[in-house]
């Protein structure tokens, strides 16, 4: 609080003083702004409301011309006041401008983490578009290597997955940005990721877990002393306490969060409090209580529209005398007649245009789905196919290692067995019991090829993680096996589904791929099972033959299960593999 107070104080003095000369106005504006912009974040989103008017004091010291770096970075910081404020026009507009100057300034490491900034604040009103953002952001980070960015971004593109309805993709970046940060001992961003882990598990019912994480959070902001992650923890533990029905901690939560996000003028938390106690106090009867807080979000609420719709007026009033402008140059051109006549015709022709389009869309959508029927049809055939034949594949293999091996090895016991009574030669007696030890165990080691001992035995983890650990030993490969709420007994085509298409996916790896890591994951999410194979490498052509049951084969064995198939490949990420099927068998 000192540090923030000094540097309070002296951002006035450099405002108030500084400025105020003429000698050295040009050096005191300069090092102004480079004040504003080394403002800590836990100290910027301190007082907002003395934030905004720094850094838009700043934006007008700088120079239009030949400081795009230096103007991105107050933009962004702009954004993210703004966002904190509830003005999301605004911040949605700095945003944009943050994207302009960083790409002006050539700076890929700010330019993606201004995408995603940009996609967390139009996450909630323009969803598809903030996904793209996120995705544009999250390539750049990745390229550039910027690992503290790149655990913000993660986490955001996580919040913006829930909201898609994508809650396991949501836990994997929550995941991804944990890591990151705990690597780089970020003590502010890690208990946002906790907090964003703890609220994915409440739809699952996970409340103890859930609870512990969101303290752990809590401790480390306490100890920091961060004003506005402890006004942001009080709304989480509202949320874990509403979602477990345990609604007098919620309600004391939720009032806590509306006193210190009010005291830092957080127009958005104070809504989003106020109502969720109106849910709180309804839950327990009362209604009078309920009632109040509703009220009081609604006030939020317009005020924080009240501003857009001021925002708005204005837009309109700049409208209404382009619109002017443009029925007085009407007037002047009616007076023309051949003038008007060529108007005239380039509407009829504009319309005939425009039918012609849709006429023309509607064939193409037409044939677009026959074509999509039939691809489907195809699709399935192939993985029909696929399996057939790699099962008969399988079966000549054995065939040839029955015959070729276990059928000769077989054959001189034979002929050794008859010497041995013609002659009565005892001699050869070890070295024919050493011979059915190597036919008895060539034949155990057929079978465990077609059913392996630790699948049959211990079950489906244990037999993935041991599977990872040979696929990838001798080679220049990392792999990593986590599993999540995965426990009891599965059913048995599911368990050997699951392990035969992981095997496929870390062969084609091993082939293809060219990766340094690859990370498997299995998660029990409700009643699903959820597979996901995540590689480092330039994947691999899914049109190319691979051994084995093939993509085809893997998406036809997925749905035989009652589930889905999905593999995706992006230049400098990766390629992720992901498998969802239920846990009970689907009934017919």
């Amino acid at each position: 609080m000192i540090r923030w107070l000094l540097r309070r104080a002296l951002l006035g003095a450099v405002a108030v003083f500084g400025l105020a000369g003429t000698a050295g106005a040009q050096r005191s504006a300069s090092a102004f702004v480079d004040s504003v912009l080394a403002v800590p974040y836990d100290e910027l989103v301190r007082d907002l409301g003395a934030s905004d008017r720094d850094l838009h004091r700043a934006l007008g010291l700088t120079p239009t011309a030949g400081a795009a770096l230096q103007r991105g970075r107050l933009y962004s910081r702009l954004t993210t006041v703004q966002h904190l404020l509830g003005q999301l026009d605004s911040a949605t507009h700095y945003g944009l401008l943050a994207v302009d100057s960083y790409r002006e300034a050539d700076a890929p490491v700010l330019l993606g983490d201004a995408y995603c900034t940009l996609g967390h604040v139009v996450k909630r009103t323009d969803l598809p578009q903030a996904l793209a953002y996120f995705r544009q952001g999250v390539r750049l980070l990745e390229r550039e290597n910027a690992r503290k960015e790149l655990a913000g971004g993660y986490d955001n593109f996580g919040a913006a997955q829930e909201l898609h309805g994508a809650v396991d993709s949501a836990l994997y970046f929550y995941r991804k940005a944990l890591a990151l940060k705990e690597a780089l001992n970020d003590s502010i961003g890690i208990p946002y990721s906790l907090n964003k882990i703890a609220v994915a598990l409440l739809p699952q019912q996970r409340y103890e877990e859930a609870l512990a994480l969101m303290r752990r959070a809590d401790t480390l902001r306490t100890r920091l002393n961060d004003a506005m992650g402890l006004a942001d923890q009080s709304a989480y533990f509202g949320d874990l306490y509403q979602a477990w029905q345990r609604y007098p901690e919620a309600i004391a939560h939720f009032q806590a969060g509306v006193a210190r996000n009010g005291a830092l003028h957080n127009a958005i938390l104070v809504q989003y409090c106020q109502e969720h106690l109106s849910q709180c106090y309804e839950a327990v009867g009362d209604h009078r209580a309920a009632l109040r807080a509703a009220r009081a979000a609604a006030a939020v609420k317009d005020s924080i529209q009240g501003e857009r719709t001021t925002r708005t007026v204005l837009e309109l009033k700049e409208r209404f005398n382009a619109a002017e402008k443009d029925r007085a140059i009407a007037l002047l051109n009616e007076r023309a007649a051949r003038r008007q006549l060529l108007l005239w015709l380039a509407g009829i022709a504009l319309v005939l245009v425009v039918v012609s389009a849709l006429l023309l869309h509607q064939v193409r959508q037409r044939r677009a789905r026959a074509e999509r029927d039939a691809a489907i049809i195809q699709e399935r055939e192939a993985g029909s196919k696929a399996v057939l034949t790699a099962t008969e594949a399988e079966r000549t293999r054995l065939a040839h290692e029955l015959h070729d091996s276990v059928g000769q090895q077989l054959g001189g016991v034979k002929h050794r067995l008859e010497h041995m009574r013609s002659s009565g030669a005892t001699d050869l007696l070890p070295d024919t019991i050493d011979l059915l030890d190597a036919t008895a165990k060539e034949v155990r080691d057929l079978a465990h090829q077609l059913m392996p001992k630790a699948l049959s035995r211990l079950g489906l983890v244990p037999a993935l993680q041991d599977l990872v650990r040979t696929a990838f030993t001798g080679t220049r490969v990392t792999g990593v096996f986590d599993a999540h709420g995965v426990d009891g007994t599965l059913r048995p085509e599911l368990a050997t589904g699951i392990y035969r298409i992981t095997q496929e996916l870390l062969n084609n790896v091993l082939k293809h791929a060219e990766a340094s890591t690859v990370e498997v994951q299995l998660v029990r999410n409700k009643e699903h099972l959820v597979l996901i194979v995540h590689d480092d490498g330039k994947g691999f052509d899914a049109a190319a033959p691979v051994s084995g049951i093939g993509l085809a084969g893997m998406v036809h064995r997925a749905r035989l299960l009652g589930g889905s198939f999905a593999i995706e490949h992006t230049a400098g990420i990766g390629t992720v593999a992901t498998v969802r099927v239920p846990i009970e068998a689907p009934t017919a």
